[in-house]
């Protein structure tokens, strides 16, 4: 399921990437935000309830969670910016503050902030490239710099992308197997 959940994160943000390109309208953006905004939240209750990454330890799947809400809401804050015609602002600053957590478990992983959580260089790796990202959407929405806008969406399109649909598909090829890059 999480192979799901990583795939609908990577159908929004390339969509997300070309709304800021001018590819595509917003409000397409926005139903496609909204629709898996709920979806994806339905999926995390499931593994939530499931405790579905207990194999990496006790706290991997609750750490993998939180990350993965503070997606969801992100997208279901963008859906209802878009429909409500709002600036943006709400969604910026809470960019500012999932990306302090998304960083901070990213850090875990790595074994940076303590042991708590297993040492799975991926995920601390995947974690830091999406701090990057809600920062700078925090960056360009909160804070005005809309002449980031372009960095945004092409940080969004392929370091993010590439490192969210990649790593499903290295980890699905050795059979779910997962260890350290390095």
């Amino acid at each position: 399921m999480l192979y799901v959940i990583l795939a609908l994160a990577t159908l929004f943000l390339v969509v997300i990437s070309l709304m800021l390109l001018g590819k595509v309208p917003a409000k397409s953006m926005g139903a496609l935000a909204g629709i898996i905004g709920v979806t994806g939240s339905i999926m995390i209750l499931y593994m939530a309830a499931t405790d579905a990454l207990s194999a990496f330890g006790p706290t991997a799947t609750f750490a993998a969670l939180i990350v993965a809400f503070m997606f969801f809401m992100l997208y279901l804050l963008v859906a209802a910016e878009v429909f409500t015609g709002t600036d943006f602002k709400a969604t910026g600053w809470y960019s500012l503050v999932a990306g302090l957590f998304v960083f901070c478990i990213g850090l875990g992983f790595l074994h940076v902030l303590g042991d708590t959580l297993p040492l799975v260089g991926q995920f601390g790796t995947m974690f830091l490239v999406w701090a990057g990202a809600f920062w700078l959407i925090w960056l360009v929405f909160a804070l005005g710099m809309t002449n980031l806008t372009k960095l945004l969406a092409w940080y969004l399109i392929i370091p993010t992308v590439a490192i969210t649909i990649f790593w499903p598909i290295i980890a699905f090829t050795n059979y779910g197997v997962i260890g350290t890059w390095w």
